[in-house]
């Protein structure tokens, strides 16, 4: 992927035992990222973002802290392009 690892509006999906404090896999439309995710060298990342089921909305928006390997994982982003 080129460009940003992650960025606004992109899908993130990941293992359970790729992120902080949750059970399952998560999938999360992101509406935060900060400007230190984009640090090289980082080995885990804060996102914030409303968590999906079947890719609708299922709760308010909240922050994980993801595992930033699982984020290169083909598949584990999906950029969301035009609006």
């Amino acid at each position: 992927m080129s460009g940003p690892l992650v960025q606004v509006g992109d899908v993130i999906r990941v293992a359970e035992q790729d992120y902080c404090f949750g059970i399952g896999e998560l999938r999360m439309r992101i509406t935060v990222v900060p400007a230190s995710a984009q640090i090289p060298g980082l080995e885990w990342v804060e996102l914030v973002g409303t968590p999906l089921v079947s890719s609708r909305p299922a709760g308010p928006e909240r922050a994980a802290l993801i595992r930033v390997a699982a984020l290169r994982v083909p598949g584990s982003v999906r950029r969301v392009t035009g609006a």
